[in-house]
C-alpha cells in the first residue's frame, strides 16, 4: 500500500465492540475494545475524532496519515496502529492496547510527589524512546523500499506510554511528516506542541529527524527534573526561550547526573541541527554507555516495579473497572440478534393475527347484541377472519388483557429454537431490540 492511497485502507464494518473510554481529548477520544476470534480475546485501543471534525477532511486524512504511517511500523517500542475503518461514528483507528500510564502522568505525580524520577529509571525510559524513534526515522516504503524520511513532529510527554511490564513506546504519528506525502503543513501552520518544537520548525523551515531529536532532548530533561522546561512564564514566551536562551545545564539541576548525561542534554537542545547527533541510534547507543557505567554506582530500579509502586491504586481501580467492563460487554453480545430490519419474524406474524381474531370476533359479538343481528349475519362475521380460531386454552384472555400483556411475553422470550423443531407450535414474538445495542465498532490525546 502506498502513501498516495486515500481511502483504500477503510473497512466498511468493524469487528470491534466497545469496552469502556480510556481517555479523552481536545482531537477526540480513545475506547477501549474487545475483538473475540473464536474463544481468544483480545483488547485493542480504539481512537476516534470528536463529532464536530468527523467531517473535517483535513482531519480524516490526518487520521489515514497515522494509520498507513503507524500501520507500517512494527517494533516493541512503536505502539502499531493494527486496523482502520468506518462506522455510524466516524472514521476509527485500532491501536495496540497499552496497559499503563502515559510520561506525562509519570511526571506529574512525580512533582506532585516533590521527587524526582530515580535515574537508572529515566535514562532506561529514554532509551527505548530513542529505539522506538530510530525505527520510525530509518521506514521504508514496503512496496518501494525506499526511504520515507519520517519525522514525527510530535515528540513530546503525552505522546510516551509506559506500560505495567516495563516497555516504554512511541504513539500519535498523526501528524508525521515524510518525504513527498500529499497531505502538506499550510504555509504559516505549526503542527505539534509549542514547547517541545525545535528552533528550526518554530521558524518554518522543513524539520528532518534532527528536528524530533530536539523534541526528545527536552522530554529527557523534564523527565530527570519533574517540570516543563520551556513553560511559558510571561504571556507566550515559552517559544521566545527555545529560540534565544542557550541550552540549559543539567549540571545545576540534579547533581547524581554523570558528566557523559551533561554533555548529551548539551548537544540534543543545541539550537544548530548540525551541532546535534546525527540519529536516534546515536543517542541509544549513548545512552546504553552511560547505563553501564552507572552500575554499581547508582541504585537499579525497574521501571515496572517503579509504576507498579507509584500508580497502584490506579492500576487496581482500571483492571477492575475493565474487567466488569468486559463482563458487561460478554454479556450484550451473547443476547439474540434482533429479526433483520423491514420483515416481521413468524412469531410476531403470529401475534398480530391472534390479536386481530380476537379483537373481530369481540367486535361482531357486540354488534350482534347492540343490534340484534339477524342469524345470517353472524357468519360473514367469522368468514372474514385471516386466522384459524385457536385453542380456547390460548384465547381465554379477554381482548383488553392480550393487547396489555403482549409486550411483557414479547420481552420474556428467550426461545431462539429452530423453526423446523416444533412445526406446529406457535411461539411468542421476541421483542425488537436496536441494531446498535451491544456497541460499536492512551492516553493524553490532544
Amino acid at each position: 500500500m502506498s502513501f498516495s492511497d486515500s481511502s483504500s485502507i477503510l473497512v466498511p464494518v468493524s469487528a470491534y465492540t466497545r469496552v469502556c473510554e480510556l481517555a479523552k481529548g481536545g482531537m477526540g477520544r480513545v475506547d477501549l475494545a474487545v475483538r473475540r476470534d473464536g474463544a481468544f480475546r483480545r483488547l485493542f485501543a480504539v481512537k476516534r475524532l470528536r463529532e464536530s471534525y468527523r467531517d473535517d477532511s483535513d482531519f480524516r486524512a490526518m487520521f489515514l496519515d497515522e494509520a498507513r504511517i503507524a500501520g507500517f511500523l512494527r517494533h516493541p517500542k512503536v505502539v502499531s496502529v493494527v486496523d482502520v475503518g468506518e462506522d455510524d461514528d466516524g472514521p476509527f483507528l485500532v491501536l495496540e492496547y497499552v496497559s499503563g500510564v502515559s510520561l506525562s502522568e509519570l511526571i506529574s505525580r512525580v512533582r506532585q510527589r516533590g521527587g524526582e524520577v530515580p535515574l537508572t529509571v529515566a535514562l532506561r525510559i529514554a532509551l527505548q524512546v530513542a529505539e522506538g524513534l530510530h525505527a520510525a526515522h530509518e521506514l521504508r516504503d514496503p512496496e518501494t523500499g525506499s526511504a520515507l524520511h519520517l519525522v514525527h513532529r510530535d515528540v513530546s510527554p503525552q505522546n510516551v506510554l509506559l506500560s505495567y511490564d516495563g516497555a516504554a513506546r512511541v504513539t500519535d504519528f498523526g501528524i508525521a511528516k515524510a518525504l513527498g506525502r500529499i497531505t502538506k503543513t499550510n504555509t504559516g501552520v505549526l503542527k505539534g506542541k509549542m514547547g517541545y518544537m525545535a528552533p528550526e520548525v518554530l521558524r518554518f523551515e522543513d524539520p528532518d529527524r534532527r528536528s524530533d531529536l530536539f523534541s526528545f532532548g527536552v522530554v529527557l530533561f523534564e523527565m530527570l527534573i519533574a517540570r516543563r522546561l520551556y513553560a511559558n512564564r510571561e504571556g507566550m514566551d515559552g517559544a521566545r526561550r527555545i529560540l534565544n536562551e542557550a541550552p540549559p545545564d543539567l549540571g545545576e539541576e540534579r547533581e547524581d547526573a554523570p558528566a557523559e548525561l551533561v554533555e548529551l542534554m548539551f548537544r540534543l537542545l543545541a539550537k544548530d541541527p548540525n551541532h546535534r547527533p546525527t540519529s536516534s541510534l546515536e543517542v541509544a547507543r549513548a545512552l546504553e554507555s552511560i547505563l553501564a557505567d552507572l552500575r554499581g554506582e547508582a541504585p537499579v530500579v525497574e521501571l515496572g516495579d517503579y509504576l507498579g509502586e507509584l500508580f497502584a491504586e490506579e492500576k487496581r481501580a482500571r483492571e477492575a473497572r475493565v474487567q466488569e467492563a468486559l463482563r458487561e460487554a460478554e454479556a450484550r453480545s451473547q443476547r439474540p440478534p434482533p429479526p433483520p430490519a423491514g420483515r416481521a419474524s413468524p412469531r410476531a406474524i403470529g401475534a398480530i393475527a391472534t390479536v386481530v381474531v380476537v379483537l373481530v370476533g369481540g367486535a361482531a359479538w357486540a354488534l350482534a347484541s347492540t343490534f340484534g343481528s339477524s342469524a345470517e349475519e353472524a357468519p360473514q362475521a367469522t368468514e372474514v377472519r385471516p386466522a384459524p380460531e385457536p385453542p380456547p386454552r390460548e384465547t381465554s384472555v379477554e381482548p383488553q388483557n392480550v393487547l396489555r400483556a403482549a409486550p411483557e411475553e414479547r420481552a420474556e422470550e428467550v426461545d431462539v429454537e429452530p423453526e423446523e423443531a416444533t412445526p406446529m407450535r406457535r411461539r411468542r414474538p421476541r421483542k425488537r431490540r436496536s441494531a446498535m445495542r451491544g456497541g460499536t465498532p492512551m492516553w493524553d490525546w490532544q
